[in-house]
């Protein structure tokens, strides 16, 4: 079992200098990885991507972009950034967001989250993978006149979901690389969270994130 720490919130804005020197007491601490959420502050992909490069060896990233208001294209480029930025220590993480903030800010109704999110997961699989797309949804269109792809973002970087309904954990079993459980203590974890992803990834042929 590794430990990582949270460091970027809702709550509190630290400066980037002050956000590495933490990420490098986490480090010397023993700490495995360090997290950044999403706000309308800094972005946190490129947040993880400085933190990373200044703190060699320790692992980061993102918990969570949500996915009203992005584009896998977008995504896509932030996320190999990051991850040729750190060598290959970055973690996508998505959400589906909330109503609130997704209509209050962006001014976009919030609706079909769990089609948005398996089409988003659909289109950006590939853009990471092997830097091109040709995806046409229901609800967003992602094609790449040319390659997308960033020279030392490998491995391909891991994408993790914030899920915890069913139809969030189905769609992340199926099309991520593991989940991001928000306060999910150890019983969620083994009778609903860990028995459902993985039996969605076990119906798509894929091993268990």
């Amino acid at each position: 079992m590794t430990l990582g720490v949270t460091l970027g919130s809702t709550s509190v804005q630290r400066t980037i200098d002050s956000t590495v020197l933490l990420a490098r007491e986490a480090r010397d601490a023993g700490l495995h990885s360090a997290w950044f959420g999403q706000t309308f502050a800094y972005d946190s992909p490129s947040l993880a991507a400085i933190v990373g490069r200044e703190v060699p060896g320790l692992q980061v990233g993102t918990s969570a972009i949500p996915v009203f208001g992005r584009h896998p294209l977008l995504v896509s480029s932030q996320a190999q950034t990051a991850q040729a930025a750190t060598g290959g220590r970055y973690h996508l993480g998505l959400a589906l967001g909330t109503r609130h903030l997704t209509e209050t800010g962006f001014g976009i109704p919030y609706q079909r989250p769990i089609g948005l999110l398996r089409e988003f997961l659909t289109a950006l699989r590939p853009l990471l993978e092997t830097g091109s797309a040709d995806f046409h949804g229901e609800l967003l269109t992602a094609t790449t006149p040319y390659s997308a792809a960033v020279p030392g973002a490998r491995p391909t970087v891991p994408v993790l979901v914030a899920a915890m309904g069913p139809q969030a954990l189905r769609v992340s079993g199926e099309l991520a690389d593991g989940i991001l459980p928000f306060l999910a203590g150890p019983r969620a974890l083994a009778e609903h969270i860990v028995p459902a992803v993985t039996a969605a990834a076990a119906a798509a042929g894929r091993p268990a994130p």
